[in-house]
This record gives structure tokens, sequence and C-alpha cells, in this order.
């Protein structure tokens, strides 16, 4: 027993030490933060949309009559496979540690266990629609629409999942007692919240699609399927991704445009804004070129780099992403607006002349003794 007690303290000790230089050392906190925040939400948007990819390519294996896109279904349904357990067991772990206990009464903590439920259900199917691949090969229809429910409860979980993001944030500050649920999600049709929200489907895609082309690659030794399969199903997966996240970025740009034109109404747009938004509008648009040389290469393989590129360029938009998701800075000024500013007393108009007759009485002696 002392034996087992002393291996204990020393393991205690030893994970203490992380939280020790956390505490010493505030940037590596927030840098592991925004990495935790970055491949976890880029993962969640991969699994998402990976359903959708496999689906159509097994809708294309039916119509063309190519093998090509059924081996390239079952590999992008194996890598969704591969995402959302990961996620999962990742997902569980991480509330055992942060999450202290859970309180039914508490809203955000509903919600947060309600994310992680939906993500086993799409987790559930997305594993049965790989596992029945071969009982299913003669129930096509049946296949599909397993592999798009999959989709489509994914999408759940991340609409789910960033709500809980939200609303936690909103919990947490000073002014949370007079929050209501309709400050928190419907701050107004183009506040950050909402251009974030018009962003997401694209998102989703492109980076299921980016995801699936470098998965591909990866593959190439264990899953020998011949030079000509990957020579097509590697630009089919980057050609995806070009033309969503090209989506993506003109609903981006109309956002950037309406956000400079309220700072030029107020008067606080400057050069350097504009410098700034340029460069930010600009730098988005290298994973759009890197997944174009992909889809127009003769010879896709050979760009394994500008496949990693290209994604991790994709994954680093997550928290810029995930900023504006929980941006609550229009609530902010609303809310500080409505708590400084109070309301004035309203007299009833007609009690007003009853007073003057009653003052007029009092004032006409002094007047007249005068």
């Amino acid at each position: 027993m002392n034996f087992f007690k002393d291996v204990l303290g020393q393991l205690s000790a030893w994970m203490e030490l992380p939280r020790q230089w956390m505490q010493a050392y505030p940037f590596l906190q927030a840098g592991l933060d925004n990495l935790c925040v970055t491949l976890a939400l880029a993962t969640l948007l991969a699994f998402a949309g990976l359903g959708f990819i496999s689906a159509t390519a097994r809708i294309l294996s039916i119509t063309r009559k190519r093998s090509s896109y059924d081996k390239c279904a079952r590999q992008l349904a194996q890598l969704a496979m591969i995402l959302g357990w990961i996620l999962l067991v990742a997902g569980r772990v991480w509330l055992f540690f942060v999450q202290g206990s859970y309180t039914p009464d508490s809203l955000p903590d509903f919600m947060v266990e309600l994310s992680w439920i939906l993500l086993g259900l799409a987790v559930l199917i997305s594993s049965l629609y790989f596992a029945l691949w071969k009982f299913l090969v003669k129930v096509p229809i049946l296949h599909i629409v397993m592999g798009i429910i999959s989709s489509i409860q994914g999408c759940i979980a991340v609409v789910v999942t960033l709500g809980s993001a939200r609303m936690i944030s909103a919990y947490v500050r000073p002014d949370a007692t007079i929050i209501t649920l309709g400050d928190i999600f419907f701050p107004g049709w183009l506040s950050p919240f909402w251009c974030s929200l018009y962003w997401t489907l694209p998102l989703i895609v492109a980076m299921s699609a980016g995801s699936g082309a470098l998965w591909l690659t990866m593959r190439r030794q264990r899953d020998d399927f011949g030079r000509d399969h990957y020579n097509i199903m590697v630009p089919w997966c980057a050609v995806w991704a070009r033309n969503t996240w090209t989506i993506f970025w003109l609903i981006f740009l109309a956002s950037t445009v309406a956000e400079i034109q309220q700072a030029w109404q107020g008067g606080v747009f400057t050069i350097e804004n504009a410098l700034r938004e340029s460069v930010k509008v600009l730098v988005w648009l290298v994973p759009l070129v890197l997944w174009a040389i992909v889809g127009r290469s003769s010879a896709p393989m050979r760009h394994k780099f500008t496949l990693v590129v290209a994604l991790l360029t994709a994954m680093a938009f997550m928290l810029p992403y995930y900023s504006q998701v929980t941006n609550l800075s229009t609530l902010s000024s609303r809310t500080a607006q409505e708590i400084i500013i109070e309301p004035l007393p309203q007299t009833d108009p007609h009690a007003a002349p009853e007073a003057d007759q009653q003052t007029a009485p009092q004032a006409s002696p002094k007047s007249g003794a005068e």
C-alpha cells in the first residue's frame, strides 16, 4: 500500500508541474487555450462535413459507375469515424477536468452536456455508416441517407456547441442577470455573431474536403488503389474545398465591407483600419489559391506540402471565427447604456392643471398684499 501511495503522490506532483508553469507564465496558458480552441473547432467542422462529402462520392459512384468514388467515399467515412471518436473521448475528458459538477438548473451546463450528447449521436451514426459498408451495398439509398444524416447531426452538434460557448461567455459577464436569450442569440442580422453563422456551412464543407484531400495522400501506402485513383480523387476533394472556401470568402468579404461602412459612418475608420482589414481579407485567400493549385494539378500526390499548408492556414481561421461567435461587444454597449441611463419618472398630464389651480389661490393673496 505504501508503494502505491508513493506512486500516486509522485503522479500528483508531476501533474501539478504544468499548472505551476501556466501560473508562472500566463502567455503559455493563453497559447494553450488558443491551440485547443483551434484544433477542437477545426476537427469538429471537418467531422461534421465528411458525411456529406462521402455520401456525394457514393452517389457519383452509382451515377458515373466508377469504383474510385466508392473507394474514396469509404476512405472519407473512415476519417469521419476516427475524428468523431477523438472528439467524443477528448470532449468527455475535458468536461471531467473543467466541469467540477453538473448543475441541472444551469442552462450553460445543460447546453454543454447536450452538445456532447448530440456529438455522440453523430459519431454513432457515422460509425454505423462506415461499419455497414459491405452489408448495405445492395441498399445504396439507405446507405447514402445514413451518411447524410450523420453529417446533418454533426452540423446540429456544431451549432449547439457554438451556442454553448456564446452562452458561457455571456454568463461570466458582470451584467449577466439582465441579459436575456434574445440579447445573446439575436443581437442583429449584421452583428458579428450572425456573420459567423453565415460562414459556418461553407466552412464545414471546406474543412472536411481539405482534410479529406490530405487524408487520401496519407493513405496512399496503406490503401494501394493505384495511382489513377489518387490522381482523380485528391483533386476532386481539393476542388470541393476550393469552391466552398470561395463561397465563405465572398460572405466574409461582404461582412467586412458592412463593418467598414458602419465604422466609416461612425467616423472612427482610419487608414490603419483600412490596411488591417485589407490584409485580413487577402490572408484568407491563401487556402483558396493552394487548393486551386492542387485541383488543377496532373500529379496531385506531389503536393502534400501544399495540402498541409492550405489546411493549416484554414485551421488558423478557427480562432477569429471563435472570437466572432463569442463576441458580445454590441451587447455590452447596449446593456451598459440601459444600466447608466435610468428612465425619467412619467407624470400624469391631467394632474398638472389641478396642481396649478391649487397653487394659484395661495399665490394670489401675496400678490394682492404687495
